[in-house]
């Protein structure tokens, strides 16, 4: 009795990274990648059974939109969007040999603009939402929506903290309601700038740098301190640059090839 060889599914792909935010962007303009499947996903995300990364990115086409960016974290969940994956993703057009010119992204029920602006690309990160202040612990934590749900909590040092410690409770604290947050702390250093670090949901770990974060820290600096624009957040990955008015908010930063291969699953 013959036994079947289960057939072999082989793509190209290519890792970005945006300020240490590290992505595998695909070209799934063709839908063949099995967004389902999420025990493949934390595969190609683990840092030592795979090629590694904060998350998977499929360029897709859009509707409604230059083209669409879905987006999953490297537990297989699919996210609302990610600012810094956005920049990697246009960057990843430029390698596919679309000209530079203003894209418009459908990321969720949003559709972002993305431009380049010299060495960075900039994204219009839409509006916020549900600005709120909770106390919790004795904390004074900061709820955000700028997309993806954020908690941010004001520090004197951010290295101070065992963020691996305090971010997977307050990520699943019940205030935050069952999709639970990313988890912001912040320092205030100069005027202008401000020391981030995050823990992320759906990573589950901190990463390098987070776009939605630091448009949501950036959002309350300038409602709590009144700072204007632009804020610079530092991340260890490197900085974003956060510029707003008052109906709109841009994020600035860096998005880099690390390097391509191709896939066999």
């Amino acid at each position: 009795m013959s036994t079947a060889i289960p057939e072999k599914h082989n793509f190209s792909f290519s890792k970005f990274e945006g300020a240490g935010n590290d992505f595998i962007l695909i070209d799934d303009r063709t839908p063949l990648f099995p967004i389902d499947n999420s025990s493949l996903i934390q595969k190609l995300c683990h840092r030592r059974f795979g090629i590694g990364a904060d998350g998977v990115i499929l360029l897709q086409m859009s509707a409604i939109a230059d083209f669409c960016m879905r987006i999953f974290n490297s537990d297989g969940s699919e996210a609302e969007g990610c600012g810094n994956g956005t920049r990697c993703l246009v960057r990843f057009l430029e390698e596919l040999g679309f000209p530079r010119k203003t894209y418009r992204i459908a990321v969720g029920p949003k559709i972002l603009t993305a431009d380049f602006q010299g060495d960075n690309i900039r994204v219009e990160m839409g509006s916020v939402s549900e600005c709120k202040t909770h106390s919790i612990e004795g904390r004074e934590i900061h709820f955000v929506d700028s997309g993806v749900p954020h908690a941010v909590w004001f520090v004197p040092d951010v290295e101070q903290i065992p963020l691996l410690e305090i971010g997977p409770t307050l990520r699943r604290h019940p205030l935050f309601g069952p999709r639970g947050v990313n988890v912001n702390i912040a320092s205030l250093e100069k005027e202008g700038s401000v020391r981030v670090r995050t823990f992320e949901r759906g990573v589950e770990a901190e990463t390098l740098a987070c776009g939605t974060g630091a448009t949501a820290v950036a959002t309350i600096v300038a409602k709590l301190y009144g700072w204007e624009s632009p804020v610079r957040i530092c991340y260890a990955g490197g900085d974003l640059e956060i510029h707003f008015d008052r109906k709109r908010i841009w994020m600035a930063g860096p998005a880099k090839k690390i390097f391509s291969g191709f896939l066999s699953y």
